[in-house]
Order: C-alpha cells, then structure tokens, then sequence
C-alpha cells in the first residue's frame, strides 16, 4: 500500500457544457489509461441535456471519478479552472468532453517529468481531427524547451510552437497554480507562455491528444490563417483577425511581469524575449490588425445595416447581393 501511494497522482480536469453526444468517448479513454493511479474531475458548467447523468453513472461504478456540477454557467475560463481547483494529484491534466486520448497519454507524460525533474510541464504531438473526416492531421509542436535560461524557452516556444492545444499537456499542479488563464483571445498560447518562464518543459513524440478542430482546416500556427486585406474581409472578418496578435503580445508582458515567484531580472528579460520574437514571427500579422482595426468602425457600421435591412424583403434582398458580390471577389 504504501508502494502504491508514492506513485504521483494524476488529476485529469474535464470541464464540459452539453457534451452528452460525445463525452462517453472521452470518459472511456480517460478511465482506460495505463497509469491507473489517478482521479477524473468532471466539471459540468449547467448542461441542459443528459450530461449529468451520464457522467453521475461513471462515477457510482468507478470511485476514481468526482463529479461537481455548477448551479449555474459560469464561463469556459471559469470552469476549466474549477477543474484545476478542484484537484488533488501531483501532476493534473485538462481534457476536453470531445478530444480523444490514447491509453499510453498519461503514463508517457509522467515518465517525462520525472526524467526532467525541473520540468513544470510534459507535452507533445497533437493529433487533429477537423469537423467531417475520418483522417488525423499530426502537429508535431517539436520545440525544445529544456534550456535553464528562461528567455530562451520563450524564444523557442515563440519561434517553433505550432498548435495551442499544448495546453492539453501533463502540468505539475504546484507550478499551474501559479499561472493564469486568462478571459481573452489566446488564453491558450499565454497560458503555456508563462509555464515557460517557469520552467523547463518537457516533449514526448507521443501524442498527447487527438484534439477535435472546430475549423474546417487547422491553423498552421497557433494565431490565426492569414487573410488577405480586401473589402470583404475588412467588412466582415471577426475579432481574431482583429486583435488576436496585438492582444497576446500586450497580454503576455502583463501576464509574465506579475508572476512574482521567477526573480524581477529574469522576467525582464523573459518580456523582452516574448516581444522581440513575438514581434519578429508575427509582423505581417500585426500590421494588418493595424489596418483591420481602423476599420472597425466601418465594419460596425456595416454590421448594424445589415440587422436593419433584414427586416424588409426588399432591402434583404439587396444586402444579400452586396454580399455575395463581396464574398466572390474575395474568393477570385
């Protein structure tokens, strides 16, 4: 007994919303894992479907399993870090309600961080699974963050990382808690950012998840697809191609000078790191968020004809027109 419980608990987070067509998939492959000593916190965010039965079933027939269920919805941020709250292992884990693992996940990123025992994270290969195929498309996210300089960590995390679901790694609870994931666009890429001011961070070839992309295509880096600046897209194209570039650049230096347990000198020069390299890699990006949010005005104004003209037919009619000559122009 006393064997068993010197071996690291792992605590695996999934907060999830209405997940009831898909989160038996992930339950399964959670409780199938080779490393068996570990706790499943569920944190259900008010789901109005069968999300609550289902998962109450799980845990009356495995006792590895915690459910928690909000009185209300309290956000995705907030509820993935109640999963972090809410946990008791060593080691902890996130997995979303609709993402896949394969059974080896856990225990290969645990054997990498007691490898690299200054390690505060273990990540590796993401698979991805975009909407309607079968076919996974490998994001190897190989960069090298095992150097002791922290600004270094942050130049090669700025230069080589390609997919945000990173996140989906095996962190040392003790140093997540000290990170912050934050309510804005690239919550995602800053939270890994600041684990890499904390630490060296480990990589396993592994995949660490088969993460299901929302998007027809995977982004082939962790912003954004480029847009072209054209009428259409500065009339109509969303917030991430807005501010998206802006906002982690400004956000990461806010975010990297207020984690007080890494020394003023080094977190100098880890904020210098991020904006130089940031700065150097995303360029193009930033420039054109310049342009895309000077016409932010425009695109409002655009946005708000639109709702109005939705309530004639005739006007429909004509704003439909007007769009599809846009979108067509685009596309030549």
């Amino acid at each position: 007994m006393s064997e068993f419980m010197a071996v690291p608990r792992v605590s695996i987070g999934m907060p999830v919303y209405n997940g009831a067509r898909f989160i038996r998939q992930a339950l399964d492959d959670v409780l199938a894992q080779t490393y068996t000593h570990l706790e499943l916190v569920i944190c259900d965010n008010a789901s109005t479907d069968n999300t609550s039965a289902i998962c109450q079933a799980y845990a009356a027939r495995d006792a590895r399993v915690r459910y928690y269920r909000n009185p209300t919805n309290v956000g995705v941020i907030n509820n993935y870090r109640l999963a972090v709250a809410r946990s008791t292992g060593t080691y902890f884990m996130w997995s979303a309600a609709d993402d896949r693992k394969s059974p080896t996940v856990v225990e290969t990123c645990v054997r990498a961080l007691q490898t690299e025992p200054t390690a505060v994270m273990a990540h590796g290969v993401i698979l991805v699974q975009s909407p309607g195929r079968d076919d996974l498309t490998p994001c190897a996210n190989a960069v090298d963050l095992t150097m002791p300089n922290a600004a270094a960590r942050i130049r090669a995390f700025t230069t080589g990382i390609t997919h945000n679901a990173m996140l989906y790694g095996l962190y040392r609870l003790e140093a997540l808690r000290q990170v912050r994931l934050g309510h804005c666009l690239g919550h995602d890429y800053l939270l890994c950012l600041q684990m890499c001011l904390l630490g060296p961070v480990a990589y396993t070839p592994t995949p660490i998840v088969i993460y299901a992309e929302r998007k027809p295509q995977p982004s082939e880096n962790p912003m954004y697809p480029l847009l072209p600046i054209t009428l259409g897209n500065l009339l109509c194209t969303g917030r991430l191609q807005r501010r998206k570039c802006w906002t982690v650049l400004l956000r990461g230096c806010y975010e990297l000078a207020r984690l007080q347990r890494v020394p003023w000198p080094e977190r100098r020069r880890g904020i210098w790191a991020h904006v130089t390299t940031f700065c150097q890699r995303y360029h193009g990006r930033l420039a054109r968020e310049v342009i895309f949010q000077g016409c932010e005005p425009l695109a409002w104004l655009s946005l708000r004809t639109w709702r109005v003209a939705q309530r004639w037919t005739l006007t429909a009619a004509l704003a439909r027109k007007a769009y599809t000559r846009l979108t067509l122009r685009h596309n030549a």
